[in-house]
């Protein structure tokens, strides 16, 4: 009687480290995400920041630099205002969305409501993303039209080259956050498998 209670015992106590162990490896597992929203929370909020200051300065130009005055060049600047504001909703959207996600529910639940943000994110990074820099690169054009009529050949090649140079840096660092997002993306399905087994 006394092996079968000590057994039993033996077993208990194997049991609940086990418990313990799988609880600290949740415990560090939801840590993981907590620091991946936080850099997310981070990452928009910068973008907001960033994308604000670009739309007071082409805002800024237009209306007392550089007035356009033909109504395709006033549409060109609409565009390219336009594109940057819906992107700055589509940030404020996220970080609205991010809060929602609940850390005192279980870590299954909040993997789950992680992966569903990054799984929305990289929709944003699709044709979304794509078809704001159409709109953008459109009225870029439609304001060139404007300045062909005060600048030479020369200047108007420099305008564009410039343009195409200025729009390789944020497609370079666009790209590398995306691929960020991606990863993070990756680690949190994998998160959820583990914990799916588990």
């Amino acid at each position: 009687m006394s092996d079968n209670f000590e057994a039993l015992q033996n077993q208990w106590k194997k049991n609940k480290k086990q418990v313990e162990h799988d609880s600290d490896a949740m415990s560090k597992m939801l840590a993981s995400i907590k620091a991946k929203r936080n850099w997310s929370k981070r990452f928009h909020y910068g973008n907001i920041v960033v994308l604000s200051l670009v739309v007071v300065l082409i805002s800024s130009f237009f209306y007392f630099v550089a007035p356009v005055q033909k109504i395709l060049s006033q549409i060109g600047v609409a565009l390219m205002v336009g594109g940057l504001l819906l992107r700055i909703g589509i940030e404020f959207f996220s970080v609205e969305k991010l809060k929602q996600i609940q850390f005192d529910d279980t870590v299954l639940k909040n993997t789950t409501d992680t992966l569903s943000f990054y799984a929305f994110r990289k929709q944003i990074h699709g044709p979304i993303t794509i078809g704001i820099i159409a709109l953008y690169t459109i009225g870029f054009f439609f304001i060139t039209l404007e300045f062909t009529l005060y600048f030479s050949t020369i200047a108007m090649i420099l305008i564009y080259v410039s343009y195409v140079i200025g729009a390789i840096v944020p497609v370079f660092f666009v790209r590398k956050n995306i691929i960020k997002e991606i990863r993070i993306l990756k680690e949190i399905t994998q998160l959820k498998d583990h914990i799916s087994i588990a």
